[in-house]
């Protein structure tokens, strides 16, 4: 518990010292702007509310934060592993439309207006992903979404990563096992600097970096834990 409460910082600068990650907590994470898809992804948003009602959705304001995420990152290729409704997979794909984006998935996934450069491959999540991985070598951006194998992915993936790379991890707290495996991923001389969200987890690998995790509450404007 103390390693959770220490540090509390409630400053304009956010307790953020550097400059890379001060920026990216302010105009990345809380930023406000008024960006050119929002009114694309709300209409997504509401297509997949309507498409699958029994499937939990975050709120929209999460699926702008991966768009903005992935804006800021700008990958040339964009994988995602678990997808299920697809609107994630969508958010980040609208952030780089002249990249690609592979959504990978067991489950049925909903008839979203996607766009042309997103490809929706439906299957066994590891075999295809495995697939993925040694078409593209490297991986840029990664986004372990609902999927039941996110130990499996990660452990793989950190064989392909680079200084540009971003893992997004969804459902960091789903369990004790999830909760445990997440403060070890994080604190693993293998990753960079790291960004706990709550229920969202952001990991990067710019060894060049300062090695810090932050812990950032979305929903507050002035908010941040640094563990």
């Amino acid at each position: 518990m103390n390693r959770w409460i220490r540090r509390k910082r409630n400053s304009h600068g956010y307790g953020v010292q550097s400059p890379n990650d001060f920026f990216f907590v302010r105009h990345v994470l809380r930023g406000q702007s008024p960006y050119y898809a929002y009114a694309e992804l709300h209409q997504l948003y509401q297509a997949a509310k309507a498409s699958c009602p029994d499937i939990s959705l975050y709120g929209e304001e999460v699926y702008r934060l991966l768009f903005r995420v992935t804006d800021y990152v700008h990958p040339e290729v964009i994988v995602e592993v678990g997808t299920r409704t697809g609107l994630a997979a969508c958010s980040m794909a609208l952030a780089r439309p002249m990249g690609h984006c592979v959504a990978i998935g067991a489950e049925s996934m909903s008839v979203l207006p996607i766009p042309s450069h997103l490809t929706l491959r439906k299957g066994d999540e590891m075999a295809l992903f495995s697939e993925e991985l040694q078409r593209i070598g490297s991986i840029e951006c990664l986004h372990v979404a609902h999927t039941p194998h996110y130990r499996e992915v990660v452990e793989i993936a950190l064989s392909h990563v680079c200084d540009k790379s971003l893992f997004i991890i969804d459902g960091i707290r789903d369990n004790a096992a999830k909760r445990t495996w997440w403060r070890n991923l994080k604190e693993s001389p293998l990753t960079g600097v790291c960004y706990d969200l709550g229920t969202i987890g952001l990991i990067f690998f710019d060894k060049s970096r300062y090695k810090d995790t932050y812990w950032i509450n979305i929903k507050k404007r002035r908010f941040l834990r640094r563990l």
